[in-house]
């Protein structure tokens, strides 16, 4: 097995479901539907940019359609010489063929598409191939060509300021330095690459940097700043999971979170993070994390000491590796399963099973498993006293730890002078491309100085247009200030004309209790206090309607319409009036649509069905009755109507009931005191929601009153 297998395989595992340079946007049925639909009806240019946008959408689950509208797409853009069409064309087929894992046929494609941009300029378009290429690259562990593609594509995208590829560039870049143990390098680029996907808002990618540098700092057993970078990983991908489902990126960081606290002695904390990710794998049933689950709950029952439960946990990783074909998982599971065994006092098993595990580990080339394998064979041989197997295994720990200190392991010389060389090149770059910045500003410089007389002249037009809107504005706002005025006049000196009856009310007949209050028996007390009582309750109805309306009049009640089912919200609003219409045998009848949603302001729409059943209650005379009726119109309005058989409305006076004018307020059917505020309210809040409301009422016949809220479904 090649070098680096072991860690460039662990990570394309791992990126494979979770960096967001490599996972698929999950696109959902009614979208592709409704591109399909598109594609049918355009023409022409049109029509060839939506086929390249569907076969990238579908290409994920349906790779042979996706193929076929590329090339259909292909054709009409060398038909019509549309290089630009053309190269997007060449890139959407590497992709295809690259899900198809077709690498030669998707480096061709990249390739062609590449020489286009190169004439078109295009830098957007340049930098996602390049990063593509370098993908290929790596997935083929081509590090050193890879680094080079990923380095072009940081500088096209740092000319078209596509951050998101840029950030994805880096993302790969720091990856290769970490899995060669060049930390230093790594820390760097993925910092950078963090910066990047912040710049494009790409919170996905920004919890994957900060999952990659806790990786890093795990490596380098810094446990503490290590911690701190999964939390911040984690908190994204959870948020990312509420939305979409998705709990890949939850899972690998509550994984590493759980061998960071197994690697401190914390054993409860580690079990309970690992059996998190336990949970998450048998819900998306990914054998690969189940059996790293199992060997990981393995791992922290045998550090507890608790052997038999750890052997229990390992067989079972065991068995799923057997089913997967995952060779570099194994020699960890046996090498565990010995020590169990040891533990036991089951030596024989035990060293059979630590050979086994670094049999393994070698043939895997998985120099950091053998050195740990090789401690425990150590500590296991000096237990039996076997100081010749101890010596010999301390000595091949010694060779190993120097192969990796050395860097031998991961990285030849000749390749770290690559690297160097590159990074060397990208700093050449930048130091261009700021001297080109000081250049493009110079020359903006002295374009601003031949603009500057040109726009003030323009500027002191505009003035002076912009004074005289302004005058006009004004005098505007004045006229309406005026009428606002008026108004508020008016309503404040109906307010104190209705306020000073029922107050005045309250003083005399609370006078009239004090002095003559043995003077009447408990019948007559009893009728004066009920009297009282309803004049309170009228001064209470009143301020809270003029506090509502003064609230809405400046604007401090806030407007958030919501949808709501209607049903609900209308048998909520008179559950506070059902004491009132049973005191007078009113029957209130509910005759509902159940399946009426309206796009309203709750409150809002309570206060006027509250308002509105209050009056019906008021003006119907005892034992009457009162029906509340929801249904649809064919204008997508809800219907809502509240008809009473009291006493009616003069049709002289429904023309004046919504005006703040009009002092002539009807008592109720038991002298319950009206202001005619309320139904100023429910108008303002009505036409707030986008409806309208109509009266239609006979004296002595009752009142209809129908108002509309608009329909969601």
């Amino acid at each position: 097995m090649n070098k680096n297998i072991f860690w460039s395989f662990l990570f394309l595992l791992t990126v494979g479901f979770t960096d967001p340079a490599f996972s698929q946007e999950k696109i959902k049925p009614t979208q592709t539907d409704s591109l399909r639909n598109e594609i049918n009806n355009k023409k022409g240019f049109d029509k060839i940019s939506l086929q390249l946008e569907l076969a990238l959408q579908i290409m994920g689950n349906e790779q042979y359609e996706a193929q076929s509208l590329a090339n259909s797409a292909l054709i009409a853009a060398k038909t019509s010489k549309n290089k630009n069409l053309e190269m997007r064309t060449y890139y959407t087929l590497g992709r295809i063929s690259e899900a198809l894992d077709n690498k030669d046929f998707s480096e061709a494609y990249y390739d062609t598409a590449l020489i286009i941009t190169e004439t078109s300029r295009d830098n957007w378009y340049k930098g996602e191939i390049l990063f593509r290429k370098g993908v290929i690259k790596h997935n083929r562990r081509d590090d050193i060509p890879a680094l080079e593609y990923f380095n072009a594509s940081v500088h096209a995208c740092r000319l078209s300021n596509n951050f998101k590829i840029m950030g994805s560039s880096y993302s790969m870049m720091g990856t290769i330095f970490r899995v060669n143990g060049l930390y230093d390098r790594a820390i760097e680029y993925i910092v950078n690459s963090k910066l990047y996907y912040g710049k494009a808002g790409f919170s996905e990618g920004n919890a994957w940097s900060a999952y990659l540098l806790g990786r890093i700092y795990a490596d380098l057993k810094l446990p503490q700043k290590a911690l701190e970078y999964f939390q911040e990983a984690l908190e994204t991908y959870l948020k990312q999971a509420s939305v979409d489902g998705n709990q890949n990126g939850v899972a690998i960081c509550y994984e590493q979170i759980g061998l960071l606290y197994l690697e401190s002695g914390n054993f409860a904390e580690a079990h309970k993070y690992i059996e998190n990710t336990l949970e998450i794998y048998t819900s998306n049933k990914s054998a690969y994390g189940l059996s790293n689950s199992h060997k990981y709950l393995g791992m922290i029952e045998y550090s507890m000491g608790n052997y038999d439960i750890a052997e229990s946990y390992l067989n079972e990783a065991l068995t799923i590796q057997n089913q997967v074909g995952d060779l570099l998982s194994l020699p960890t599971i046996y090498e565990y399963l010995g020590l169990c065994q040891i533990g036991k006092g089951q030596k024989k098993a035990g060293f059979n099973n630590l050979q086994k595990a670094l049999d393994l580990a070698i043939s895997n080339n998985q120099k950091k498993i053998q050195l740990n394998i090789y401690s425990k064979l150590t500590e296991a041989y000096l237990s039996i006293n076997d100081l010749k197997n101890a010596f010999n295994c301390q000595k091949k720990q010694i060779e190993i730890q120097d192969l990796l200190l050395s860097g031998a392991v991961n990285i030849k010389i000749e390749q770290l002078q690559a690297i160097y060389e590159i990074d060397n090149k990208n700093g050449q770059i930048i130091e261009l491309e700021k001297q080109n910045e000081i250049n493009s500003l110079i020359i903006k410089q002295h374009q601003i100085s031949q603009l500057i007389m040109i726009l003030g002249i323009v500027i002191a037009f505009l003035i002076s247009i912009s004074i005289f809107w302004f005058y006009n504005k004004i005098r505007h706002k004045n006229l309406e200030l005026k009428e606002t005025n008026a108004a508020k006049d008016k309503f404040f000196a109906i307010i104190a004309h209705d306020l000073r009856g029922p107050t005045g009310n309250l003083a005399v007949f609370l006078e009239y209790l004090n002095e003559t209050y043995n003077e009447h028996s408990p019948a007559e007390l009893k009728e004066i206090l009920l009297s009282l009582y309803k004049s309170a309750e009228n001064v209470s109805v009143l301020l809270e309607n003029l506090l509502i309306w003064a609230q809405s009049q400046l604007n401090k009640i806030e407007f958030s319409p919501a949808e709501l089912k209607l049903t609900e919200v209308i048998q909520n609003s008179i559950k506070g009036l059902k004491q009132s219409a049973d005191n007078k045998q009113i029957d209130i009848k509910l005759e509902l649509n159940d399946q009426i949603f309206v796009l309203a302001d709750l409150n809002m729409v309570q206060t006027i069905v509250r308002n509105l059943l209050s009056n019906a209650i008021k003006f119907t005379p005892r034992g009457g009755s009162v029906i509340i009726k929801t249904d649809v119109n064919n204008t997508n309005n809800a219907n809502i109507s509240i008809t009473d058989n009291g006493v009616g409305i003069e049709k002289s006076s429904l023309s004046k009931i919504f005006d703040l004018s009009n002092t002539l307020h009807t008592t109720g059917t038991e002298d319950e005191q009206s202001t005619g505020l309320g139904l100023i309210l429910v108008k303002d809040f009505i036409e707030k929601n986008k409806g309208t409301i109509t009266i239609d009422s006979e004296k002595g016949k009752g009142t209809v009153v129908l108002f509309t809220l608009p329909v969601t479904r």
